[in-house]
């Protein structure tokens, strides 16, 4: 152990609870640790009460009963009684005037030292204040203030089995205080960012503004999670909410949920940190349960939560000896604590309430354990001066960047001064070899005929996030805050809680849309992130805290710049030159000059270049050699220029090199590797602030940059502030994507770290396997720098060549002036934020039928009667109506078509839901080899401007890909979740009974592409084509022996850019961090070469899928049941059976998302 806390430790797992002190809900540990400072049964402590009606009472600390762990006036009976349909939910006072009178203090005029002798008081008077209907109970309440929460005289009596048997057989923190004398948001902004920043006030009526204001501020400051990924470490926020208050702080923009939690411990994939919140009881398309501990919902929801984290993380041996379980509590929510608050240091001197000397007293004690078999179970001791010693929130922040070595200072003077628990002795040597416990689970009251209400911390969180995105609008916040709790308050006013399950959640149909109050927490995050942008310390001084600004005039003396070349292997073959001599001052000149035109100087000996002939060893072999230029045949088709005449393809030695050299990178994986150590290397002793990379060089280039990034720490500081510049560059070619990158082409920046601006020229017409690079990336800057040069007899670039890209005219205004700034020989860019263009959305949708075709044969009935019974099923599965876009018969063209997909996929995030459905024709391609022979099929949707001879009318799984390759992805489903349903088929269309075949008949000229004559038949034949890696086989095969979901290369599969091995992929994924290329979820309503047909209904048609899909939705909805879609697809290809329409439906997608529940449900079919 290097420090007293063991190194062994690598994950830390926090749970934050809400509003309960110490003595209420640990205080009679004291049963169990006589050493702990807790409830003293013998002589429990009081409160001064007076009354009303001007009598005076004590009110005397007394043990809660079971049936009072929630806050209702009057208490629920127990069953079968029902409580009274007015039943009013009660919250204790906590804002910092409620705690200035619970503690006896004036914070105002005197710091002198707390009495603890208005808890009762604050409670009785907020209850006679705000209790309607039972103000009789206000006395109650101030008991209620006063409670204890007793331990059983066994666990298996402990009414609370989760918190009370951590207590036991854990480590229990008897001086753990709230940061702040104040309410929640502060306390937790103390827990995140070391600091409120000066604000303690919530808004409320009044003060919304100042408070939306005081909040968004907050965003300004560094994190814990920030700091963590800004040094190389990972940290996630799980929520069982929809919206988690550490949502609002730098570094909290994303959230996963807890099923994503427990799913990344089974696998063995948690963060360093991990921030858990609870749900806080919001209404969010349905009531969520509240089982954060927050009044007035029962202690032993959140209790039986608290056992769900906890036991969810120990099950997993492995994962349990390396982690740190530490569940706190925010704040005391106004409960009764009888330990004085310590004095503490100030984080400033200005506050937004009355406070003499602001920010040096903490806040009421609250309850923290600590759980690991790394710990000794029992309390953490104290020595010496016991007022001097104690722990606050900050001490958390304090122990993590202690354990992950981060700078204390960078979350302020709370933190640099606070004592932690890593320096206690209760630490072990080995872990405890013995099973982590299984907590017992939580016996949890009824629900039944209790008014529905959010926690008033929920609809506070609704209220923030509507008044902020308002005021954002230029709307009244204060109309808006108050609007928001009172729409809420009149729905929910007028139903009843009846669930016959006390765990069900609530559901209201007609409530506001789950995706809606999400949307607009996305969008507040964006702007906020985009307005705070990325702060960079300056390269002279990394350690500093300093920061640089875009603009700014720091730069350092010199710049340096690297230069990769595109040809690779340069020496002779053959006695025959592979490459122009003079490339390298040619190079140099071109740079120096450029630079210089734009205000930069820059000597010879700056610009250097990665000399990689000796890692090509002899260069390309023979075979390599011709693979490369089948490559290169294959990849000029369409190029239309006078290097690609109809009579060939000129080819000299240099070329031969070039395109071996290429493939000699990518079939030699110890060659990349080698490259890649080769480039660190000269990076790191010639320290370029600008790397240019052209063609081979460029993947050599980006094969480095991205394995850094990936490794991150000490590998992602490297490369730090550098620019990429590529240039002819097949980076993006399917090929290399397939076989070296694993099917995504990632960014070179990880949260604000890394190549801060990626430069990618693309020329349409270089003949050099090039192709453009469409994945997001807010660091890459795209330039079409498209130009077109002669042949020279004495050499053969075609449109390749480097003075050609350098020098274009779209290089001269986008490139060099960039290139030129003072911020980039300073390395330090910041690294840009998106900002969409729409807004953030949870939830998408795309659907599009098409009836009326120009070809009157080929017009459909039903289409359109699919959209809309599609809009209503998603409609009723929580999405808004204005997520999803409708595109119809004219409309649906191929343009409009293109633009809506980027719609629907843009700026999705892991967990974001997106739907495409197409209702219409499909149809087969023939597909030309190199030879110019038709060697495949492709799958087309037949838009509504389809033209057999137009290749821009079609869309075809080529383009498709290109859209949703990018998207998060991980196969077990917790990445973007884009489920495409095509009710079509490709098999040819004709007229089948009364209905119509979504499928058409191509013309006989391109039909005799797809035949063949059979002698022995004496008659035409299908065509039985190979099968490529990118595309499937179209031939005949018996259905019989295929299941039902299968692999189909088919649109939306994109097979094309994984490699074929399995473990080939994972490498891959390891190497440059992601799991492959995205792989939607995809509903077929036939299999390739059946038909798809209409189906009437009365009078109305539909897609026979279609209509059987939703079909069996409606009565999985009336049997209250859920499906995996397998089932799913499974049940409708049984009714579509039992209809004898020849069509069998398939499913296509990673396992787990194919077995997972289908979330969509309609109450009923109707009109």
């Amino acid at each position: 152990m290097a420090n007293n806390w063991p190194a062994g430790i690598e994950h830390v797992v926090v749970l934050m609870m809400e509003n309960r002190s110490f003595d209420h809900l640990l205080g009679d540990y004291t049963s169990i640790n006589p050493a702990c400072n807790g409830i003293d049964r013998k002589a429990p402590s009081t409160n001064p009460l007076k009354l009303a009606n001007g009598n005076s009472t004590v009110i005397t600390q007394a043990s809660e009963f079971p049936e009072n762990y929630s806050l209702w006036a009057p208490p629920p009976p127990l069953p079968p009684a029902l409580p009274p349909s007015n039943s009013e939910g009660f919250d204790l006072g906590h804002e910092f005037d409620n705690v200035e009178k619970q503690l006896g203090v004036s914070f105002k005029t005197s710091p002198a030292i707390p009495k603890l002798d208005g808890f009762a008081q604050d409670a009785y008077e907020k209850a006679r204040k705000g209790l309607t209907v039972y103000k009789t109970w206000s006395q109650s309440m101030a008991q209620r203030a006063m409670n204890y929460i007793p331990f059983g005289a066994t666990p298996a009596d402990d009414t609370l089995p989760a918190i009370q048997g951590l207590a036991r057989n854990f480590t229990v923190c008897d001086r753990w205080f709230s940061s702040v004398p104040g309410p929640t948001w502060p306390n937790r902004f103390f827990a995140m960012l070391g600091s409120c920043n000066g604000h303690l006030l919530m808004p409320s009526t009044g003060t919304v503004l100042a408070g939306i204001k005081s909040l968004i501020a907050q965003f300004g400051g560094e994190s814990i999670f920030s700091l963590l990924r800004n040094n190389g470490h990972d940290a996630r926020i799980y929520s069982d909410g929809a919206v988690p208050l550490a949502a609002l702080v730098k570094g909290g923009l994303q959230h996963l949920g807890i099923e994503d939690f427990k799913s990344d411990v089974a696998a063995d994939k948690l963060p360093e940190l991990s921030w858990i919140e609870p749900s806080y009881g919001l209404l969010n398309g349905k009531l969520g349960p509240n089982v954060s501990h927050h009044p007035p919902e029962d202690l032993r929801f959140g209790d039986q939560f608290v056992g769900e984290v906890f036991n969810a993380l120990s099950a997993i041996p492995a994962v349990w000896n390396k982690t740190l379980f530490v569940l706190l509590y925010d704040e005391h929510g106004g409960f009764h604590d009888h330990v004085v608050p310590p004095t503490c240091v100030a984080t400033g001197s200005t506050v937004d309430v009355e406070w003499k000397n602001p920010f040096t007293r903490l806040g009421v004690r609250v309850p923290a354990i600590l759980a690991s078999p790394w710990l000794k179970p029992g309390l953490i001791p104290w020595t010496g001066n016991v007022q001097a010693q104690h722990y606050d929130h900050t001490s958390l922040l304090a122990f993590l960047c202690d354990h992950f070595k981060l700078p204390r200072s960078a979350l302020g003077p709370r933190v640099i001064a606070a004592q932690h628990f890593g320096n206690a002795p209760i630490w072990r040597a080995a872990p405890n070899a013995t099973a982590a416990p299984k907590l017992a689970a939580t016996v949890v009251p009824s629900r039944v005929g209790l008014p529905l209400i959010e926690s008033e911390l929920a609809t506070q969180s609704r209220q923030v996030v509507d008044s902020a995105t308002g005021y954002l609008d230029g709307l009244d916040p204060e109309q808006i805050w108050r609007n928001s709790a009172q729409w809420v308050n009149g729905f929910l006013g007028n139903r009843n809680r009846t669930l016959p399950d006390p765990g069900q959640d609530a559901r209201t149909p007609a409530a506001p849309s789950a995706d809606s109050l999400e949307a607009k927490l996305r969008r507040l995050q964006d702007l906020m992130v985009t307005a705070q942008g990325q702060t960079v310390p300056a390269v002279t001084a990394p350690a500093s805290k300093a920061l640089v600004e875009p603009g700014s005039d720091v730069a350092p003396a010199r710049l340096r710049v690297l230069c990769l070349s595109g040809v690779g292997f340069s020496r002779a073959i053959d006695g025959r030159g592979s490459i122009d001599a003079n490339w390298q001052e040619q190079w140099r000149t071109l740079i120096r000059t450029q630079l210089a035109q734009n205000g930069r100087l820059i000597d010879d000996q700056d610009i250097d270049f990665l000399s990689f002939d000796d890692q090509l060893e002899g260069g390309p072999d023979f075979a390599q050699i011709t693979r490369g230029l089948a490559m290169l045949s294959a990849d000029a088709r369409g190029k239309a220029d006078e290097n690609f005449g109809s009579w060939g393809l000129p080819v000299n030695q240099m070329l031969r090199v070039t395109v071996g050299a290429i493939v000699q990178w990518i079939e030699d994986a110890d060659l990349r590797s080698r490259l890649t150590q080769h480039l660190l290397a000269k990076i790191e002793a010639f320290d370029p602030q600008i790397i240019f990379a052209q063609g081979l060089g460029s993947l050599i280039g980006y094969d480095a940059l991205r394995r850094s990034v990936a490794k991150k720490g000490s590998a992602l500081k490297r490369i730090d502030g550098r620019v990429f510049v590529s240039f002819g560059s097949p980076i993006a070619l399917p090929l290399v994507m397939r076989e070296v990158w694993g099917g995504r082409v990632l960014r070179l920046s990880e949260s604000g770290r890394g190549i801060r601006r990626w430069f990618h020229l693309y020329n349409p017409n270089d003949g050099l396997l090039t192709r453009p690079v469409t994945s997001p990336d807010s660091a890459r800057v795209d330039l079409q720098t498209e130009f077109t040069l002669p042949l020279r007899d004495d050499l053969l670039d075609l449109n390749h060549a480097a003075q050609a890209y350098l020098s274009s005219p779209t290089s001269q205004t986008g490139l060099w002036p960039q290139l030129a700034r003072d911020v980039v020989v300073a390395r330090a860019l910041e690294v840009p934020a998106f900002l969409s263009r729409s807004g953030q959305r949870k939830r998408r949708a795309l659907v599009v039928g098409i009836n009326d075709y120009p070809d009157p044969s080929a017009r459909l009935d039903g289409c359109i009667n699919d959209t809309y019974l599609i809009s209503r099923m998603l409609q009723e599965s929580g999405y808004d109506a204005g997520d999803i876009r409708l595109l119809h018969d004219a409309r649906a063209t191929r343009a409009n078509f293109v633009e809506r997909l980027e719609w629907l996929v843009e700026g999705a995030r892991a967990g974001d839901e997106r739907v495409l459905f197409y209702s219409g024709h499909g149809t087969q391609l023939p597909v030309y080899s190199s030879s110019g022979e038709a060697d495949c099929m492709d799958e087309t949707l037949v838009l509504h401007d389809f033209d057999w001879d137009d290749g821009s009318t079609h869309f075809t799984d080529k383009l498709f890909r290109q859209f949703y390759s990018h998207l998060p992805f991980d196969p077990d489903g917790h990445g973007a979740k884009l489920t495409v349903m095509f009710d079509c088929c490709y098999a040819g269309g004709m007229t089948r009974g009364n209905g119509r075949v979504r499928g058409i008949t191509p013309p006989s000229d391109i039909r005799h592409r797809m035949l063949r004559w059979d002698p022995y038949a004496g008659d035409w034949d299908r065509r039985v084509y190979a099968v490529d890696s990118d595309r499937r086989d179209f031939s005949e095969q018996d259905n019989k022996t295929r299941g039902l979901t299968r692999t189909r290369t088919t649109q939306g599969a994109a097979t094309g850019l994984r490699p074929e091995k399995k473990a080939q992929l994972l490498r891959q994924g390891k190497l440059y961090g992601h799991h492959g290329p995205y792989m939607p979820l995809m509903l077929y309503a036939a299999r390739e070469n059946e038909k798809a047909n209409e189906y009437e209904v009365g009078s109305n048609s539909y897609g026979a899928f279609t209509y059987a899909l939703v079909e069996q939705l409606r009565k999985l909805h009336q049997e209250n049941a859920t499906l995996g879609f397998d089932q799913l697809i499974e049940r409708v290809g049984s009714v579509l059976s039992a209809r004898s329409l020849g069509q069998t439906p398939e499913i296509v997608g990673p396992n787990g998302v194919r077995a997972a529940d289908c979330p969509w449900r309609i109450s009923g079919l109707g009109r």
